[in-house]
This record gives structure tokens, sequence and C-alpha cells, in this order.
């Protein structure tokens, strides 16, 4: 597992955000932690009060998509973070090491516009949203922002990724 992109053995400056980062990373995976172990127990709060027939609960729906949007969002941020999504690696390791670097750079840049234009319609979409939950009366905005907020992180590692990667370069110049 990858401790961000901020390098532990850093000086002073570095170390704050070197804490900033492994705060973060333990907010990104907290986030969909929780949202999972609450939509457990709504989901089984309400199979058993419907299979005693004891309640409905009508507002499940309603925390149900908000807790999933939550989850799925946050849960891809905190991926992205430690580098743990789906990755096809063999190409860039077999490559040789400066053509193995200029396509990860350009996997990072295909990346960061992908992210980039998430986290700019998502916001848009955000800010669009005056909608109401039918029962609850909760902005569907709150749902909808886990896009532009988990796109916004994914874009700041997409950069240190970047810097890091063109960093590695320069000082491999320098030797």
């Amino acid at each position: 597992m990858r401790a961000g992109c901020l390098d532990m053995a850093a000086p002073t400056g570095d170390r704050a955000m070197s804490r900033l980062d492994q705060y973060v990373g333990k907010v990104l995976r907290a986030v969909p932690i929780a949202c999972l172990i609450a939509l457990f127990l709504l989901l089984f709060v309400n199979v058993v009060a419907r299979s005693f027939q004891l309640a409905g609960f009508a507002w499940f729906d309603e925390i149900v998509q908000g807790l999933f949007a939550w989850m799925v969002f946050a849960g891809a941020a905190a991926l992205w973070r430690e580098h743990d999504h789906f990755q096809v690696l063999w190409l860039p390791e077999v490559l040789a090491p400066q053509t193995s670097r200029i396509l990860q750079i350009f996997i990072a840049l295909v990346g960061l516009v992908f992210l980039l234009a998430m986290t700019w319609y998502g916001a848009s979409l955000t800010m669009r949203a005056n909608a109401l939950t039918p029962i609850l009366d909760l902005p569907t905005s709150l749902f909808y922002a886990a896009i532009p907020v988990s796109g916004a992180v994914m874009v700041v590692y997409s950069l240190a990724d970047l810097f890091r990667l063109f960093s590695q370069r320069d000082r491999q110049h320098d030797t």
C-alpha cells in the first residue's frame, strides 16, 4: 500500500504536507466505510421491518442513494490516492525507462483531463440542482456534491503525480 504522493522523509514543511496527506487518506477511507456500514444497517433494519410487517420506510431509498453516491466517489478518490485502482502495468514495465516515463506522463495527463471534466461538470450539476428529495426534503445537491469533491481530490493527487514524474526525469538528467 502506498502512503500517498508525498515523500515521508522530507524537510519540515514537507512533513506538514505529509501529515495532511495522511489525514486526507484516513478521511477518504473512513467515508466509504461509514457509508457501507450505514447501508448495511439500513438494509438490515428495512428487511427485518418488512419481514415482520413492523413498518415500511418510505425514506429508505433517498438515504440509500446519498450514501451510495458518497461511498462510490469517496472510495474512488481513496483508490486514486493510493494508486490501488485497476491499472494495466505490463506496458510501462516492458518499455525502456525513458519511454515508460513518457507513457506514464501521457496516461497521467489523460487522467487529469478526464478528472477536470468530471469535476467541472459535477460542480455544474451540483450548483444547478435545486430539487429536494420527496420525503425527507433533503437537497439533491448534497448527493451530487460527491462528484466534484472527489474529483477535486483526485485532481490534486494527479497533479502531485505529474510533478513527481517530471521531478524524477529532471533528477535523472542531473546525475
